[in-house]
């Protein structure tokens, strides 16, 4: 089995290292769209942004700055589609979620009130935590964060954070392959174990509730 899965990483991490030196410019487009809008892939933003500087480096098909315009207005159309989802339908997934592992509401309202306060800040530093740049979106939409205070906050974050990477791919990308497929298992099983953990803290939530009913029912 780990086999197999060590072989879908290596075909996997070609067919994504293919596009993306066949589209130096698009490749930014499309996974960091896709991973801003909310969907899940194995292969992190910064990892992919690393990669297409490590490309244009060998190839000069396009200057760094076009890529950095590029992967810019992905990051920002794809957080402005899911900050508009999740303005509709995010304090329901944070809801559904939150009673899945037996939060209670007062937590949530502590987490709002805290991110509404510093809010700015939370998005600014907070994307650049690995895993976090979807519940930041997803918070400060449910939060009530203007739409004008968010992109800004979150263009301010992702300049910076795109030229970084596309000058390390640029510069110290030689190695990516076996970088690319190991970074790649990595994030799967982390992914694997953030859905694990979940299920965890839902299992303990039922074993507290029924443990804690058992001893009401002792007392009487």
């Amino acid at each position: 089995m780990w086999q197999s899965f060590l072989q879908w990483v290596d075909g996997y991490s070609d067919g994504v290292q293919l596009f993306v030196r066949e589209h130096s410019v698009l490749a930014p487009l499309f996974f960091l769209l896709a991973e801003e809008t909310g969907l899940p892939l194995p292969v992190p933003g910064d990892f992919i942004i690393a990669y297409v500087g490590y490309g244009l480096s060998k190839t000069n098909t396009s200057s760094i700055w076009e890529a950095t315009v590029v992967a810019l207005l992905a990051v920002l159309i794809g957080a402005t589609i899911l900050f508009y989802l999740s303005r509709r339908w995010g304090q329901t997934a944070i809801k559904w979620l939150a009673r899945f592992v037996f939060l209670k509401q007062s937590h949530l309202d502590k987490a709002e009130k805290l991110f509404a306060r510093y809010g700015v800040w939370a998005i600014i530093f907070g994307r650049h935590i690995p895993g976090m740049r979807v519940p930041i979106t997803v918070f400060a939409a449910s939060s009530g964060i203007g739409y004008p205070t968010f992109i800004l906050s979150t263009f301010v974050s992702t300049i910076a954070w795109i030229f970084f990477y596309l000058k390390v791919g640029s510069r110290y990308g030689h190695n990516f392959q076996q970088l690319f497929q190991r970074d790649t298992g990595i994030t799967i099983v982390v992914f694997a174990l953030v859905i694990a953990t979940i299920v965890g803290l839902h299992i303990f939530g039922i074993y507290r509730e029924r443990h804690a009913g058992r001893g009401k029912d002792s007392s009487k």
